[in-house]
């Protein structure tokens, strides 16, 4: 089942589709759901990203002067 989404878009966004598609509403439709199923999977693609303080912590072994300035021991 389809939902609806009202989009509130830049006026030279705007211009630029509308010069393209003209009165194809369909054609822009299925344009605007490709460009979204495409963004969504390069996101889901995208390797999960650990926390940035916990690799960065990690990146010192144990007893080294880094690690101890990292705020692990010294």
């Amino acid at each position: 089942m389809s939902k609806k989404v009202t989009l509130n878009i830049e006026p030279d966004l705007y211009q630029h589709l509308e010069h393209r598609f003209k009165d194809d509403e369909q054609g822009l439709k299925q344009f605007i759901i490709d460009a979204i199923r495409i963004q969504l999977k390069a996101q889901d693609s995208l390797p999960e990203k650990k926390d940035d303080l916990e690799s960065y912590l990690q990146k010192g072994s144990s007893g080294s002067r880094t690690y101890g300035v990292k705020g692990q021991g010294w």
